[in-house]
């Protein structure tokens, strides 16, 4: 090492942390060869070693949090534990540290969590990153026990993996008490006991919905993000803004009950709305949250119209009936990103670009579900020669003026709500840009839809359909397309090709 390094990882690491930094290393790989002997002595206890190893890392790494007085040291352990976790599930290393049940990447998204909250909120919100990575060490790991050993758990599934009520509950009340201590104790903030006690329920939500989607060790990244994410929130803003995002929590809770009941939503989409709305509602506030709203009730009321004549079409369309929770990320996510973006880095072409995604989500959803009403026979956007209607690709007269209304409602609205500042004072070109890539973004659905979605086809009766499943649960047979490239993937790259049309248009405005 030359003088100028070894000076400059001294102006970075002052000497009192090396030692404490030492110390924490020897406790962490401590932590792993304890976990990797009992997997070896025990191999009954396996799965109540790991996440007893899953708590015991957090705590370290939230103590380290509290002696050290510069991030690097831990962002550099935490990068070195992303590498190695990556090598250690590639090689089969340390099995006592990984999950046995499934297959999991949460080792790798752990640190990688720790990494992030560390570059980010290090320098003023310390105690944020501890609270954030307490519930997901304490709340997940405790969670996860008492699902296990419950006699008769009752299971529940949102996502892609089965969870338990009794566990989803463990971590409801872990997260909130340790959000409330971490808030009265680690950061002493100048609040009153009920407005904490909001704080702490509005980041234990946010961490259990994160939790009871998860899937592959997902939720080692988005628990202590999430929760992150609220705290930081409430804490940076003025008592006004913090109002006003747990209005929006409210309000997202009380969207996602709703629409379960009206069977707009399955539980799984109403957690996933619920999530969205807490980021749009909570931080966007109404020029963000009308338009997606909008979409939303409108498209809703929509997918209920003439249900006997579209019963027809169920046995050819993948998803048909109350949106899951893929089919909410598919419509809304791509917004969802924007606003997250924005949210760091209030450029006023991105509420063009979020309001151009809505906009084509709104445009291909009006065109699927009034097309289905038309008397005629929809056209292949390839070959213009008439197929069944519902068929990925096909397009009719009557979905093609709903895909034209439904862009230009939603740029209306979002142009109508966005303040002069934003606009430039150029209201009707960012309508017109808007409003264009969101048709344009429906007409690029189609053709993915005809070119590279996967179609199926039935053996049993011989139907085409973009189901994988059909006919009393026989398999269908891959015709065309990429078996992965569903419906689902097709609505993303719908809004995001509507973002990124408005951007060009933009670009060359």
């Amino acid at each position: 090492m030359d003088t100028s390094t070894g000076q400059m990882i001294a102006a970075l690491v002052p000497d009192s942390d090396l030692s404490r930094v030492a110390v924490l290393g020897f406790l962490l790989l401590l932590v792993m060869a304890a976990a990797e002997f009992v997997r070896k002595s025990h191999p009954s206890r396996q799965e109540v070693t790991r996440k007893l190893v899953h708590m015991a890392t957090g705590m370290l790494v939230a103590a380290g949090c509290l002696v050290l007085q510069s991030k690097w040291p831990l962002a550099a352990i935490s990068l070195f534990f992303v590498g190695f976790n990556i090598l250690a599930l590639r090689y089969g290393w340390l099995s006592g540290m990984h999950d046995t049940l499934r297959p999991t990447l949460g080792t790798v998204f752990y640190p990688s969590a720790f990494l992030v909250l560390l570059l980010w909120l290090w320098d003023d919100y310390r105690g944020v990153i501890i609270i954030a990575m307490l519930i997901m060490a304490v709340g997940d790991a405790a969670a996860a026990l008492v699902g296990r050993r419950m006699r008769r758990p009752q299971v529940y599934r949102l996502g892609a993996e089965a969870k338990t009520l009794q566990g989803s509950i463990t971590m409801f009340l872990a997260s909130l008490a340790i959000a409330l201590f971490g808030l009265c104790f680690l950061l002493s903030l100048p609040h009153s006991c009920w407005r904490l006690a909001l704080m702490a329920v509005a980041a234990a939500l946010v961490a259990t919905a994160c939790e009871s989607l998860s899937f592959s060790g997902s939720d080692n990244l988005t628990v202590p993000l999430g929760s992150a994410f609220v705290l930081h929130y409430l804490i940076s803003h003025s008592a006004l803004q913090a109002d006003g995002f747990l209005l929006g929590v409210g309000l997202s809770l009380l969207l996602a009950w709703v629409s379960v009941q009206l069977r707009f939503l399955t539980a799984g989409g109403a957690v996933t709305m619920f999530l969205l709305g807490v980021l749009i509602f909570g931080s966007g506030r109404w020029m963000f949250a009308l338009p997606i709203l909008t979409f939303f009730i409108l498209s809703s009321l929509l997918s209920g119209m003439g249900k006997k004549a579209k019963q027809r079409y169920s046995g050819l369309i993948e998803k048909s009936g109350s949106r899951d929770a893929a089919q909410v990320l598919a419509n809304g996510g791509v917004a969802g990103l924007i606003l997250l973006i924005w949210h760091f880095n209030p450029a006023p072409v991105l509420f063009l670009l979020y309001g151009a995604s809505v906009a084509a989500v709104t445009a291909d959803t009006w065109a699927t579900e009034l097309g289905l009403l038309s008397k005629s026979s929809p056209r292949s956007i390839l070959t213009f020669q008439p197929v069944p209607p519902g068929t990925s690709g096909g397009l009719s007269w009557v979905g093609t003026l709903g895909a034209a209304l439904g862009s230009l409602v939603l740029s209306s609205l979002s142009i109508g709500l966005a303040p002069a500042a934003v606009l430039s004072g150029r209201a009707g070109t960012a309508f017109l840009i808007m409003a264009s890539a969101g048709f344009l973004a429906s007409l690029v659905d189609s053709l993915l839809g005809a070119t590279v979605q996967a179609r199926f086809v039935c053996d049993r009766c011989g139907k085409a359909t973009e189901k994988q499943v059909h006919c009393d649960g026989e398999a269908t047979r891959l015709v065309g397309g990429a078996r992965w490239m569903n419906n689902d993937v097709v609505n993303v790259l719908a809004a995001l090709s509507g973002a990124l049309l408005a951007w060009l248009g933009a670009s060359l405005v």
